[in-house]
């Protein structure tokens, strides 16, 4: 039987999320890693950690641009409860862009050492000034926004964990891989209802 795309997102908009999962982690594993050794890890720990913020913002990009033309997945919620969950996701899309753009404008390479280069290949392309705001001013506020992003983050997945485990919902199941799931009896019945009741206001 095939799936359902009513009741998952699109495998590209999948893919791309567990993309963005695996990126961000890596990323935070870096940063308060190895990065934060003495002497001169944290410049040569610069080039990978700038490359993965590159390829987040790419990724971002590209899943806001597909998330543009795909349907999301129907859910029998209230009105406010989809408008609170799409204000939290804008919120953490523009977190996650902020704290890329901040890191960029806080990027200078310091005296005598060597451009970081993306990728091990390409230059890094130097921040614009902008008004009074030094690079060092960029990079503390790149610092504390990557803690505000990790609150973000911790209520996202507190979220993900209540749907699971105490609502089941299958709000997760939308962002599952494997063998497609047949929806159950009670999501069935749930989405019949809301298709009903689409219909009944549809009619004069």
């Amino acid at each position: 039987m095939r799936e359902n795309p009513r009741l998952r997102w699109h495998f590209g908009i999948r893919l791309l999320h567990w993309l963005t999962v695996i990126a961000l982690a890596a990323q935070i594993a870096i940063a308060f890693g190895p990065m934060n050794g003495p002497g001169m890890a944290t410049m040569n720990w610069l080039p990978l950690h700038m490359s993965i913020g590159v390829t987040i913002l790419a990724i971002i990009v590209l899943r806001l641009c597909w998330r543009i033309f795909t349907q999301p997945p129907v859910r029998p919620t209230t009105r406010s409860v989809r408008f609170a969950t799409a204000f939290f996701h804008v919120s953490l899309y523009v977190m996650i862009l902020a704290v890329l753009i901040t890191g960029w404008l806080g990027y200078r390479p310091k005296p005598f050492m060597p451009a970081a280069r993306l990728f091990g290949n390409l230059p890094v392309p130097l921040a614009p000034s902008v008004g009074a705001l030094s690079a060092r001013a960029f990079a503390f506020v790149h610092e504390k926004l990557v803690w505000i992003l990790l609150g973000f983050v911790g209520v996202h997945v507190l979220a993900a964990l209540v749907h699971f485990l105490v609502l089941r919902d299958g709000v997760m199941r939308t962002m599952f891989f494997g063998r497609p799931d047949i929806a159950s009896r009670e999501e069935q019945a749930q989405l019949a209802v809301g298709d009903e009741a689409g219909c009944s206001r549809d009619r004069p």
